[in-house]
């Protein structure tokens, strides 16, 4: 198995964050990550983009990677820029450190900017709190980030202590400005039959407002089932997972075989960011910028999954799925932490994304049905 050579991801600039989410997965530690091991990582990925004959990219991660902006978020990008031809830089940050002069600075850099946020004041504060419990809705800007970065999208995290709030949130990113949403399911938690029941209602009426409104925003863990859905109504899904099965782990992200990775203070390379400079995944470190890459540890995590071995931690949940034909296993790393292997889908994720899959089928009818009407 040839393997293609490291080209970007990650760069873990901190483990630390001035937010104490409650649901979030980085162990907080004091572990920062020098100027130097930031630019060499760039250096590194940027060689290897060459000999691939492709763009290399960075995403500051963290903890939350602001903490660092004036000593290696800005001048990495600077040197970048002043070193390199096209080179993709990507940040993901809570926004409460953000203001006009570094919204200015990404966007003369040419830097993408992932706003998490989960909603309104009342939405954002209960989860997204201060490490004093406070809430954080207050200390970010979203029309001031929306006037830098117009096409940036609503990015939430669905849990069972928030959810009766989808769709006012929904609702509440369109007025904002925003011109798309996604929301993720939170599989760490316990999800009951009545907190499913309101995600149903509360999607129920995102696809009615999807499917009359002209002010609707996309709602992207629904749209992006086009695919799925063509394949199995085209026939095609067995080919097409014939073909996944012959791709280097299956053409899954954070196994490693891929052109990203995740680098952490020390410069190590690891398969997933969800794993960079945890403790309890140091059986995930492929390599190391200084070093190089270790192919074989590439090639061994991901022969650990295969989409013959794919199933629910419900038993007996994927015979009666709909989206059985199509399944690519989820967030394998998520796999790995809740159930202790890459194989084992959390039943929320399977909940939700087969309920975003019967979504996007009845949006599909529900338009099917005007435009016959418009006809006749």
């Amino acid at each position: 198995m040839a393997l293609p050579k490291i080209c970007g991801g990650f760069v873990n600039v901190t483990q630390r964050c001035n937010l104490a989410c409650k649901y979030c997965f980085v162990v907080q530690q004091p572990k920062e990550m020098t100027f130097e091991v930031a630019k060499d990582c760039a250096d590194f990925y940027a060689r290897n983009a060459i000999e691939e004959k492709t763009v290399p990219n960075i995403t500051f991660f963290g903890g939350e990677p602001m903490l660092r902006f004036d000593d290696i978020v800005k001048p990495l990008v600077e040197y970048i820029r002043k070193t390199y031809g096209d080179y993709q830089l990507d940040i993901t940050t809570n926004g409460t450190l953000l203001d006009e002069e570094k919204l200015k600075f990404f966007k003369k850099n040419d830097v993408g900017i992932l706003l998490s946020i989960d909603g309104n004041k009342k939405t954002q504060n209960l989860l997204r709190v201060k490490h004093d419990g406070s809430g954080s809705f207050d200390d970010i800007d979203v029309k001031m980030y929306l006037k830098y970065n117009p096409h940036g999208t609503f990015r939430s995290t669905l849990d069972p202590r928030n959810v009766e709030y989808m769709y006012e949130n929904y609702l509440w990113a369109k007025d904002m400005g925003y011109k798309s949403c996604t929301m993720i399911i939170n599989v760490f938690e316990k999800w009951t039959d009545e907190k499913y029941k309101i995600l149903t209602d509360n999607l129920n009426k995102i696809i009615d407002y999807m499917a009359n409104e002209k002010d609707a925003i996309e709602f992207t863990e629904i749209t992006k089932y086009s695919h799925e859905y063509n394949l199995i109504m085209d026939g095609k899904a067995a080919e097409n997972r014939k073909m996944l099965c012959h791709c280097d782990g299956c053409g899954t992200c954070g196994l490693g075989v891929g052109r990203f990775a995740s680098c952490g203070a020390s410069g190590n390379l690891y398969s997933c960011q969800e794993m960079t400079e945890n403790k309890d995944c140091k059986d995930f470190i492929i390599g190391n910028i200084y070093d190089g890459t270790d192919d074989e540890k590439r090639i061994e995590i991901a022969r650990r999954f295969h989409l013959d071995m794919v199933k629910s931690s419900n038993a007996g949940r994927c015979d009666k799925c709909s989206l059985k034909p199509v399944c690519k296993g989820g967030c394998v790393i998520n796999n790995y932490f809740n159930n202790g292997n890459l194989n084992i889908v959390s039943e929320p994720h399977c909940v939700y994304q087969e309920m975003c899959y019967e979504s996007y089928k009845k949006l599909l009818e529900i338009k099917r049905i005007k435009d016959e009407r418009k006809v006749s």
